[in-house]
């Protein structure tokens, strides 16, 4: 994270806005998935209010480069204080449609900042999860593999779901995840055909 040499009034004017904003409803559902999760609009519907408010503003710049899709977000206060934070994800070079993901990745992200900057839950709280960053076996790589096949699901879209290239490179938390939920839909799908 970037910022101005002195942040003092902006800190101030952050910590009371972050007092005021109330965390957004859950208003969109993913359709791969089938859960629900608070939008790039909701989120932001719960911030511009307290930010106004106390003479905050802030923006999100995208920028495609090199494969890759970046966003940065900034908070800006009156008195010129800002703090900045950007981040980057990389287009799979097997992408169908790189224009398409790019939008979708540029979303998450600035939903992701957003979020991040402003205090703001939005979604299920994971930290105290095991996280498992080395990767997930190859027999976990298998079942998951047989599950998306089983349950006619779109590879690259489970894929761009989890921002990774294959499934070898999904967490085991992940891994656990993706797992309950292709369940949850094979038996919707059972369910569907009764």
């Amino acid at each position: 994270m970037e910022q101005s040499e002195i942040i003092k009034e902006l800190a101030t004017a952050l910590a009371k806005a972050q007092s005021e904003i109330r965390n957004p409803g859950k208003n969109t559902k993913n359709t791969f998935f089938k859960n629900e999760y608070a939008d790039l609009t909701s989120v932001l519907g719960c911030i511009r209010p307290a930010a106004s408010a106390n003479g905050l503003s802030f923006i999100q710049a995208v920028e495609a480069q090199d494969g890759c899709v970046s966003v940065s977000s900034q908070i800006s206060h009156g008195s010129g204080q800002w703090i900045r934070q950007t981040a980057s994800l990389k287009i799979s070079e097997t992408s169908k449609n790189p224009i398409q993901d790019l939008g979708s990745m540029a979303t998450y992200l600035k939903r992701y900042q957003a979020q991040s900057m402003w205090a703001v839950c939005a979604d299920e709280d994971t930290d105290a999860q095991d996280l498992g960053l080395e990767g997930i076996s190859d027999g976990e790589v298998a079942h998951l593999d047989a599950m998306l096949s089983s349950t006619n699901s779109n590879k690259s879209a489970f894929l761009n779901v989890y921002n990774v290239e294959s499934l070898k490179s999904l967490t085991d938390y992940q891994y656990k995840k993706a797992k309950k939920q292709l369940q949850q839909k094979k038996a919707m799908q059972a369910k569907e055909a009764k």
